[in-house]
């Protein structure tokens, strides 16, 4: 079972973002980039810029 799970969700300003979940961890983390729609959002977990960001925020935040 994986110990992670990204997330698309809409930010109080109105545009979309990626969430990275990681079990034992609270707070959903923000992937840190922001985007017009849904679509797009979703899109971007599909290029490698993404799996960088996921990889990344997974060394910080796994215990």
């Amino acid at each position: 079972m994986s110990d992670h799970k990204v997330t698309v969700d809409q930010l109080p300003n109105g545009k979309w973002a990626c969430f990275l979940h990681v079990t034992g961890h609270d707070e959903p983390i923000n992937l840190g980039r922001e985007f017009k729609n849904d679509e797009q959002a979703e899109n971007w977990l599909n290029v490698s810029e993404s799996v960088t960001a996921i990889e990344m925020m997974l060394r910080k935040y796994k215990k």
